[in-house]
């Protein structure tokens, strides 16, 4: 039991030191996103612990953003026009995730007293951020939608880790971005960051959660393929981002969001296996259609979300002209059909 009125410094520095402990562990054991998944651990003990502490919002946000313009990197003309090439598949994937969420979500409702709108917005694949942050428009209960996703968001971590250690030998022949410590121009870096503030300026001010990682990866695309800027993204800026997301995550998890919830964990859990059943059996059909390795196409069908999937892609070097396109359309598809069947749900199945 943790001894009470610690202050906030010292909280810091307990969870700092418990989270590097953690993902130097994880790095030499060699687990796939272990810059992630170490401060996301850390968050959820010390989180448990009744600790106060929390990420900075615009911290947060610009994390977001620049994860936004780390991807923007992969993004080039060949990797739209590679889209392209198999759209029709995209599109039946990215069309039976929504319905199996639906599904899922209604079996959420038949078997819970949960709200049609708080199982709909917790199941729903995509981007954990972006339904935490704009359920509770739908009338949704966001500490409930929160613990649905974040619950995900672990599990899913976990077995891409697992994945990872069976599948990750045969992508790192792929070319993924090869990061260094420190950028190798310094304007470039400068232009990279001023790009992710402008998208999550862009996106507070339109009030699009998720367009914190989209616009910045729209706008860091788009000067990119036309030779305006080269995006610099060196590591230790990677890790101060993927270690607050991370850690966000973490801190999520409190003994009041736990208790809440505690009577309907066993059919929240059901729910998230079964969306992870569903996705990875697309996984496999995605495999043998495009002749792709296992685990580019278990991220690119992973509900986890866009960063954890970008993230693990990138520790792993797989293939993100794939992961990018299906994620972000399948992002797109949710943020815009999402609130629309929330709404007649909750209103039909209250």
């Amino acid at each position: 039991m943790m001894i009470k009125k610690i202050s906030a410094k010292y909280q810091w520095m307990i969870v700092i030191i418990l989270g590097f402990i953690i993902t130097l562990v994880l790095y030499l054991s060699q687990v796939p996103a272990s810059f992630l998944l170490g401060p996301m651990l850390a968050g959820i003990i010390v989180g448990l612990n009744r600790f106060d502490i929390y990420i900075p919002k615009s911290l947060f946000n610009l994390s977001q953003g620049i994860l936004g313009c780390l991807t923007a990197k992969a993004i080039t003309a060949s990797v739209l026009m590679d889209l392209v090439s198999y759209w029709q598949l995209a599109l039946v994937i990215t069309i039976s995730t929504i319905i199996i969420s639906i599904a899922i979500g209604l079996f959420i409702v038949r078997f819970s007293n949960l709200p049609g709108s708080t199982a709909i917005w917790g199941i729903m694949p995509g981007g954990a951020s972006a339904m935490v942050g704009i359920c509770g428009d739908y009338g949704a209960d966001p500490r409930l939608v929160a613990l649905i996703q974040y619950l995900r968001v672990i599990f899913v971590i976990l077995m891409l880790a697992v994945f990872s250690h069976f599948f990750a030998q045969e992508t790192m022949t792929n070319n993924g971005n090869n990061a260094v410590w420190f950028a190798t121009s310094k304007i470039n870096l400068l232009y990279t960051i001023l790009i992710a503030i402008i998208g999550v300026a862009i996106a507070k001010i339109i009030r699009f959660p998720s367009g914190r990682i989209l616009l910045s990866m729209v706008i860091g695309t788009v000067l990119q393929i036309n030779g305006i800027v080269q995006l610099e993204t060196p590591l230790w800026l990677l890790l101060l981002c993927f270690g607050s997301i991370g850690l966000s995550v973490g801190l999520r998890f409190n003994i009041a969001v736990i208790k809440l919830a505690v009577r309907l964990l066993p059919i929240i859990l059901l729910s998230i296996f079964m969306m992870l059943i569903f996705c990875y059996g697309q996984a496999i059909l995605l495999h043998y259609y495009l002749g792709l390795d296992y685990l580019t196409c278990f991220l690119a069908t992973s509900p986890g979300g866009l960063e954890t999937s970008v993230v693990i892609a990138l520790d792993t070097q797989s293939n993100l002209s794939i992961i990018l396109p299906l994620q972000i359309l399948r992002l797109f598809s949710v943020l815009v059909f999402g609130p629309i069947i929330a709404r007649y749900l909750s209103t039909r199945f209250h």
